[in-house]
């Protein structure tokens, strides 16, 4: 199809589950629809030695549940994990909470087998964990949008299931508080899984599809602990003596609806607009802040998702005033500049996206981003657009 497509200049969009396809800006054209929900093969699963190759269009639920026998896991959390494909993470980079504790997709990923416009198959990597062979091409397509070539195949590596994973909750009247636990929590002998900060109207959102009676009107630190059974008790005690009071710990099948929940956060909030900003660690409170003021310039509720010990920000907005929210926009995008970080709108109406950028301030490197795109697709026939 692709060799078919480039012979005779149609324009392709890759696709399998859709949970990525609206990161990005409006591509150019599309002319054909390239779908890869049904390369859904597990290719190879070597459990003895901690690696698993499937096709892209698997999706991640499905491939945990079968790792699950094994009591083993990939540690890849995105939005939607419920519903992305193996193929929509690695296009778009996608990470979770628990990048904080086993790093990103780049680090996950040591394969993987792609088809290039021209309709040339490669490959890159192996399929065993220390592979240092040759130019590490996998990085290159890992969160490429699928503009340098359609990713059919993947390897990862991966991890044992921990004997004990703890949620616990502990609730602030200030986003100050929140964050400087999460620091404290950081510079001690807690080695966290996650550590992410919600804001009221998030708690407020949680509350209503989990059922379960949050504390109201304050902000949450959520901490995630996950390995040996007594080192996970051991670090559950240390955030209680760091905490206070306000400390809540979720029961089994309460967390495990809880993280469901919250990586299907957009959907729930019904917000028609997603952003998402990286900024330097030391700033994120700030910048959390900000973003909560900026909101309310536009007289709607924003929520607010940060992985504190990321620096990173997710911001969830419902709101029809589409001139102010352009200007909302460049306001943040010219503040995140600042900080010497990044503002991407993830998810906006057609509207918003015909007057804007989604990627902000473009970091260095664009010109060789470029150079690669034409160097892989001359005839510029994949997501056109879409990246560059």
């Amino acid at each position: 199809i692709l060799w078919f497509a480039n012979e005779e200049g149609y324009s392709v969009c890759p696709r399998s589950q859709g949970t990525k396809i609206g990161i990005g800006n409006i591509p150019k054209s599309v002319d054909i629809i390239l779908s890869m929900s049904r390369l859904r093969r597990i290719v190879d699963y070597d459990h003895a030695n901690l690696t698993v190759t499937v096709e892209s269009g698997v999706k991640l639920s499905d491939l945990q549940k079968v790792l699950e026998d094994k009591r083993q896991f990939i540690p890849i959390d995105p939005m939607f994990s419920s519903m992305c494909s193996v193929g929509g993470i690695i296009s778009s980079n996608s990470n979770g909470p628990r990048r904080l504790r086993y790093g990103s997709v780049r680090d996950l990923v040591i394969g993987m087998k792609a088809v290039l416009p021209t309709g040339e198959k490669i490959k890159a990597g192996g399929k065993v964990v220390k592979n240092v062979a040759g130019y590490d091409m996998c990085k290159l397509f890992i969160g490429s949008f699928g503009t340098l070539g359609v990713v059919t195949e993947a390897t990862f590596k991966l991890y044992p299931l921990p004997e004990l994973e703890k949620t616990v909750l502990v609730f602030f009247n200030e986003s100050a508080q929140a964050f400087e636990i999460a620091s404290s929590i950081l510079d001690s002998v807690v080695f966290p899984s996650s550590l992410n900060v919600l804001n009221p109207s998030v708690i407020e959102v949680l509350s209503g599809n989990l059922g379960i009676a949050f504390r109201e009107n304050s902000f949450c630190l959520v901490v995630r602990l996950e390995g040996f059974r007594e080192s996970v008790e051991r670090e559950v005690r240390e955030i209680q003596k760091m905490s206070g009071p306000n400390v809540r710990i979720l029961g089994s099948s309460e967390q495990k609806r809880f993280w469901m929940v919250l990586s299907d956060f957009s959907h729930l909030s019904q917000s028609k607009f997603r952003f998402k900003a990286s900024v330097p660690i030391s700033t994120t409170l700030d910048a959390f802040k900000n973003f909560d003021e900026y909101s309310a310039s536009l007289g709607s509720k924003i929520n607010l998702v940060s992985h504190a010990g990321s620096g990173i920000i997710y911001g969830f907005l419902r709101t029809g005033d589409m001139d102010k929210l352009i200007g909302v926009i460049d306001q943040s995008n010219s503040y995140t500049a600042g900080l010497g970080g990044y503002f991407v709108v993830e998810s906006a109406p057609i509207e918003i996206k015909e007057k804007i950028n989604v990627w902000g301030y473009l970091p260095g490197g664009v010109n060789i981003m470029q150079i690669l795109k034409e160097k892989f697709d001359p005839k510029g026939i994949v997501n056109p657009g879409r990246l560059l």
